[in-house]
């Protein structure tokens, strides 16, 4: 899992339909007298329910912090086994209510009788296709590369389970916050922005494109490696990272494969012969931040920029 993820005007709106982009979730009857609803996912493809689904299964971990937030628990059959990681997840006493637990696996997924699967574009072509073919609705949905289109995947998918009132509440809440964050950090002027890099356990990544990226321009802050000109998942090798000299490095919380101790990887990075003469190591700016916000692609990624603000500009402080 690693988390993580983009737009122009007419000619990616047009192309936004074709893939099931702009509008492409937007709930339809089936017909005079019919009961139930059909909605097109980002790949193109309708999706027919009868109803409100009752029996949902959520197979990513950005799923589970918004599903979690729009129906009652009673309606999730099963959802990540993220979900229960206090590390990475901002739902680990939600997700107490729903029984289920599960993988990318075809036979887990079948036992449990969704009415429902709702998968990220990134989970494998041939086991969408599997579910679809077991007789069982599956929805796909764009992972979300900035702030805009995780607002955007929440609308979709409260549409899609029937709760577009909350849906358009939880977006609501989300510009509330977003809209007082930016009044915090409004005034700070150009050459006073802080430099950020995400420095990961494989090195500095999440450069232009990246939802960190997105985050770093609603927290008022310069992301390093994007200045660097990395991109998307490209690392950025030491010497490029000493010369942005970033006023912060932010390190990971939490280890996807459990086989890093965070804190000795801290004491790795903050002894590096080579990172010696950075502000950030000077300046005692090398933090471990909370993976459940930063990496969150749901309502929750709020949090994170107001953590990343609080860093940053603590005269600025988002309450």
């Amino acid at each position: 899992m690693r988390r993580l993820f983009i737009v122009g005007l007419f000619i990616i709106c047009c192309l936004s339909i074709f893939l099931g982009g702009c509008n492409s979730n937007k709930a339809t009857p089936k017909g005079q007298g019919q009961a139930g609803y059909e909605v097109q996912d980002y790949q193109g493809n309708r999706v027919t329910l009868s109803g409100k689904p009752q029996r949902i299964v959520s197979l990513s971990l950005g799923t589970d912090e918004i599903l979690l937030s729009l129906v009652a628990p009673s309606r999730l059959v099963a959802l990540t086994y993220l979900a229960d990681d206090v590390g990475i997840s901002n739902v680990v006493d939600s997700a107490k209510q729903v029984p289920g637990r599960v993988r990318a696996n075809l036979e887990g997924i079948i036992a449990l009788k969704p009415d429902l699967v709702i998968m990220a574009d990134w989970q494998p072509i041939e086991l969408i296709k599997s579910i679809k073919d077991a007789g069982i609705a599956v929805y796909v949905y764009k992972t979300p590369a900035t702030i805009e289109e995780i607002k955007k995947v929440i609308k979709e998918l409260a549409s899609l389970v029937g709760e577009e009132p909350t849906g358009i509440e939880i977006v609501a809440k989300m510009d509330t916050e977003l809209a007082g964050i930016a009044e915090k950090v409004k005034n700070i002027p150009q050459d006073k922005k802080l430099v950020v890099i995400r420095y990961t356990l494989m090195g500095a990544t999440y450069g232009t494109g990246s939802l960190f990226d997105d985050m770093c321009k609603y927290a008022g802050v310069e992301n390093g490696v994007s200045k660097a000109g990395g991109k998307t998942f490209e690392y950025l090798p030491k010497e490029k990272i000493i010369a942005v000299n970033p006023d912060i490095l932010l390190l990971p919380g939490w280890d996807f494969a459990g086989k890093t101790d965070v804190n000795e990887f801290k004491k790795e990075v903050q002894n590096d012969p080579a990172f010696q003469s950075l502000s950030a190591i000077k300046n005692n700016k090398l933090v471990i931040m909370s993976d459940k916000n930063v990496q969150a692609v749901s309502q929750y990624i709020t949090i994170g920029i107001k953590n990343i603000v609080a860093l940053a500009y603590p005269e600025y402080l988002v309450k």
